[in-house]
């Protein structure tokens, strides 16, 4: 499928749109409620939160299950796997690793001599949101419902 058939089909199909991002917001409430709770609060620096919570390999662990999570289900749903969602669960996995290898250098604070937009403090931000969007990206491929046959009209 390609980005522009992917984005024609989440235009076609709403409700996928909406339980995709439901999904992905409880997910990420129940999952990371300190990132939460830093983002409403204004006393609470978001950064320092987030690469605490991101350092330790728990954080890794959850963020692989989140993935693993959405290939079981679409595993389930279509019994074989296709090699978008194969690749976008890779991608997906080597974010998780960069996100936790990335906030242990700032956290060390060796970062700064990494080529941009490696040694930025936030990049690791970027890198979560992307993470977001790719679980996003994952969860409509497991809504969306199987593609109708088109035949020709004689």
């Amino acid at each position: 499928m390609t980005p522009k058939q992917y984005i024609s089909r989440l235009k076609a199909d709403p409700r996928t749109r909406w339980i995709a991002f439901s999904w992905v917001c409880f997910m990420m409430f129940f999952t990371f409620t300190d990132l939460v709770v830093a983002s409403v609060y204004t006393d609470i620096e978001f950064q320092s939160v987030f690469r605490g919570l991101h350092i330790r390999g728990i954080s890794l662990f959850v963020n692989f299950g989140l993935i693993i999570m959405l290939l079981f289900d679409y595993s389930v749903k279509y019994k074989t796997m296709s090699k978008e969602v194969v690749w976008t669960a890779i991608l997906g996995l080597m974010l998780c690793i960069s996100i936790y290898f990335h906030c242990r250098k700032v956290t060390a604070n060796a970062h700064s001599a990494l080529i941009y937009p490696l040694c930025l403090d936030y990049f690791s931000i970027i890198l979560f949101a992307v993470f977001m969007i790719l679980l996003f990206i994952i969860k409509t491929f497991v809504e969306f419902s199987a593609p109708v046959k088109v035949s020709e009209q004689n």
